[in-house]
């Protein structure tokens, strides 16, 4: 593995299918084996861990504190005293949120980290490796390795929450409007609301969000876009997103994602630290 960039650390990402494509890494949070964690460029927590390992931590079971997960035991909170992740160590981490994403005890994916530890470790995602980067330095230029084997940077607007994100232009709507850069899922979701009667899209059923919500999804063969002038398409997903979020249409900070497929396709670097999206093109 030859990492994309420059970093402390760099831990190898296995691929995993949990209603699309994810990222998981091995952590160790003292229990005496490794948890797969699922690499989450739309989570906006710092650490998500399911019940059982939550549990396992403390000794027993922890009160639910609100309705939300994929399971009726809700939502939890566990102070987790240490995690360390390929060689590099985080400690006294405060009110983890715990919820399930099924009732499988041996799924895949045993939590999340999330936008927020990605930021504050300067984490980079290198789809081209693989690759998990911490530790990468922050600089205001592009890395001039990465231009140099015909990659694009493109500079991104960061979220408070800890998410990347561009503005991307959309013939079908005739303007720009942001989009997440994510690591999960499927190559491109788009608010429904925005492209309804703009683009052909068919049915493909419910989702089913941790909130409780199940918006209708739709799907088209191709859509167009742009990201800095350079010309794009893909298959794309369509939801209402706020739906999906339980929250008002004003309360969106962007109107979809691009997902792991996508990024995976274009051998895609996300930058947390500098704040940079390159794709080869």
């Amino acid at each position: 593995m030859t990492p994309a960039i420059a970093a402390k650390h760099a831990i190898h990402l296995d691929m995993v299918e949990l209603a699309g494509h994810r990222y998981v890494t091995g952590v160790d949070l003292g229990l005496g084996r490794a948890i797969p964690l699922m690499v989450h460029g739309n989570a906006r927590v710092y650490l998500s861990l399911v019940h059982a390992v939550a549990e396992e931590i403390v000794g027993g079971p922890l009160p639910k504190v609100e309705d939300y997960g994929y399971t009726e035991r809700g939502k939890a909170l566990v102070n987790v005293p240490k995690l360390q992740l390929g060689g590099a160590t985080f400690e006294g981490l405060k009110d983890v949120p715990v919820f399930d994403f099924s009732d499988d005890p041996v799924a895949p994916v045993q939590g999340m980290l999330g936008t927020r530890f990605l930021t504050a470790a300067r984490a980079a995602v290198d789809f081209a490796s693989d690759a998990l980067l911490l530790g990468v330095a922050v600089s205001d230029e592009p890395e001039r390795a990465l231009l140099a084997r015909g990659y694009r940077a493109v500079r991104t607007i960061a979220l408070a929450d800890g998410r990347m994100t561009i503005d991307v232009f959309f013939p079908a709507i005739e303007r720009a409007i942001p989009i997440t850069l994510s690591t999960v899922a499927d190559a491109l979701m788009l608010h429904r609301p925005l492209f309804e009667g703009r683009v052909a899209m068919e049915p493909a059923g419910l989702d089913h969000s941790p909130s409780g919500t199940s918006p209708a999804v739709f799907m088209s063969e191709r859509v167009a876009f742009e990201i800095e002038g350079k010309p794009f398409d893909s298959a794309a997903s369509f939801q209402d997103l706020a739906e999906y979020g339980n929250v008002a249409e004003a309360e969106l900070q962007t109107s979809g994602m691009l997902g792991f497929d996508w990024m995976r396709a274009h051998g895609a670097v996300l930058d947390y630290a500098s704040q940079y999206l390159y794709v080869l093109t």
